[in-house]
């Protein structure tokens, strides 16, 4: 079939960069590495044109617009596919970009995403966080241990208790509150009413203290309402502010990283749903790693291994990993493993992760003793032997 345009087609193609995903086809569903190319190449043309490639007749298509198998090798779970694509195909909307990394692809069982490595012209497209490790580490004061980290709970809460648990865990000299990834705008605490209240409270505490706290609310909602929301959260001094894109969208977490001054937060909440879990997927460290680090947040929540959920330390290696590893002009950014967290397990916490680590520990540092500030007094100072 030919198509009009030709000339138009091959120049936009020409003037442009390409970037590469890296895909593992299981062996459970394709054993053979026939029926692994044969799906490797119905990747390039489902992620790109989604139209039998042997009728289109345009060169500029064929060669240019559909995906281009860079390397077929055999790995130890099946096949491992690199596959380029042109920039103008993922365009500038983040939304886009992951339509061509695994849109259609992912409805289909073995197929799993290992890496993105983008373009020097995406890398300018989407900077990726403004603060990074070193720059939250600026804002908190905080030079040679891992980041105390804890979230306002539980769910049912009024405001004023909620106020109360940020002055008490900024008393006592934590570095970071969030929000429950639970809280929104509800009608035992709403959300401007919240961020005022907890705002003003850890203001107060610092007033006494000398030290800075940091609180994040969660923003969620409407897309509609969100940069309000962020607007909001900024005017009142918030330090930060946290999305769960999994909820959200993974392009309102970059609009908002790439709108806000603020440091951003991404809440691992409806994530597990893109993870490879044994039939396809996001492999752990790109989806929970490296694609929050491209959307430019600075901290990335995940499950910790031996928690409540079930990563394992290999996983959470990976995670940290993309978090840190050089890419391009990306700043690295803070792993923040939560989910069971307790005082005993900080030593071997600080042992696997490292300083550069913000650990973020809950319920484990509220039930501890009744005296909530004096808990965080003993975190920090478990962070600092």
């Amino acid at each position: 079939m030919k198509f009009k345009g030709y000339e138009d087609s091959v120049l936009r193609a020409q003037l442009h960069d390409r970037f590469t995903v890296v895909y593992r086809i299981a062996s459970s569903v394709a054993p053979e590495e026939k029926d692994a190319l044969s799906m490797a190449k119905n990747i390039t043309v489902e992620q790109t044109v989604e139209f039998p490639a042997a009728h289109i007749e345009c060169d500029a298509i064929q060669t240019d617009i559909i995906g281009r198998i860079e390397e077929f090798v055999p790995c130890e779970q099946g096949y491992r596919a690199v596959i380029s694509y042109s920039d103008q195909s993922g365009t500038q909307e983040f939304a886009q970009f992951m339509n061509v990394v695994f849109g259609n692809s992912s409805l289909l069982p073995g197929i799993t995403v290992e890496d993105i490595r983008l373009s020097d012209e995406q890398h300018e497209w989407f900077p990726g966080p403004k603060f990074g490790v070193e720059g939250i580490r600026e804002q908190l004061g905080v030079k040679d241990r891992p980041i105390s980290f804890t979230a306002l709970k539980p769910m049912g809460l009024p405001t004023e208790s909620f106020a109360e648990e940020a002055y008490l865990c900024a008393l006592g000299g934590v570095d970071m509150i969030k929000d429950d990834h639970g809280l929104a705008d509800q009608t035992f605490s709403s959300f401007k009413e919240r961020i005022r209240e907890v705002c003003a409270a850890v203001k107060r505490a610092f007033e006494e203290t000398g030290k800075y706290t940091a609180y994040v609310p969660n923003l969620s909602g409407q897309c509609d309402k969100i940069m309000d929301r962020v607007r909001y959260a900024q005017d009142c001094g918030a330090g930060g502010i946290m999305l769960a894109p999994g909820l959200v969208g993974y392009d309102t977490l970059q609009y908002v990283a790439s709108h806000t001054t603020l440091p951003v937060i991404c809440h691992p909440a409806m994530a597990g749903c893109f993870l490879d879990k044994g039939s396809g997927g996001f492999e752990c460290g790109c989806i929970n790693g490296q694609i929050p680090r491209i959307c430019g947040a600075d901290i990335t929540v995940f499950p910790n291994y031996g928690g409540r959920f079930s990563f394992s330390q290999q996983q959470c290696r990976d995670i940290v990993d993309r978090c840190t590893e050089p890419y391009g002009n990306k700043k690295p950014i803070f792993p923040a493993p939560a989910g069971g967290m307790t005082f005993e397990k900080i030593p071997a916490m600080k042992e696997f992760y490292g300083k550069d680590v913000a650990l973020l520990m809950g319920g484990g540092l509220f039930t501890f003793s009744p005296d909530l500030s004096g808990n965080c007094r003993r975190f920090i100072e478990a962070l600092e032997n």
